[in-house]
């Protein structure tokens, strides 16, 4: 199956085709506040990098959110109007939960959002191949949500790492991690 995956949660847009699940291509760029501007040529490169057409993308996937409200708009739509011009399925796919199976770590795995205003959203999972929650979203500034998760070795990954751990020491300084990545803790 050939998949488009749309994410526009987050500052960084990113556009991917999959063919039965492996990445084939993918486009992503740091588009704060662009992404109606930088989605449809992103997805025209997209598919003459691949030399696909739009008839041979079998299925839309999207990202929900948490993110922001005009920027998840701007990819849920696309998304919708793809699928229903060509008549195939959309599926929309939690932003944490897309971080969090992105991690490439054992145990616990924590993916964390910068929602803007000084708060971050995440939440919890387990990673043994695949990911399972195992505490649903929190939202508010990261001491509160940092608050939530258990004591012990975690792996934080998101946007809202570079932000938080380094500038403001909100993950109480124990947390390695960066803009570089995700960082094993503990």
């Amino acid at each position: 199956m050939r998949i488009l995956a749309i994410e526009t949660a987050t500052s960084l847009g990113s556009v991917a085709l999959l063919q039965d699940g492996d990445p084939v291509a993918v486009i992503s760029e740091f588009v704060p506040q662009r992404h109606l501007e930088w989605l449809a040529p992103a997805l025209r490169q997209l598919l003459g990098t691949t030399g696909w057409t739009v008839a041979q993308v079998d299925a839309v996937a999207v990202s929900m959110g948490p993110g922001s409200f005009t920027s998840l708009r701007i990819g849920i739509a696309t998304a919708i109007t793809w699928a229903r011009a060509k008549g195939i399925p959309a599926a929309g796919v939690p932003t944490l939960d897309a971080v969090a199976l992105g991690t490439h770590a054992a145990g616990l795995v924590c993916a964390m959002l910068d929602v803007r205003r000084g708060e971050v959203a995440g939440a919890l999972y387990t990673r043994d191949g695949s990911i399972h929650r195992i505490l649903d979203d929190i939202v508010g500034p990261v001491a509160h949500v940092v608050e939530r998760l258990p004591a012990g070795p975690l792996t934080f990954s998101g946007d809202a790492l570079a932000r938080y751990a380094v500038s403001d020491g909100g993950l109480g300084g124990a947390p390695r991690m960066g803009p570089a990545g995700p960082r094993r803790t503990g």
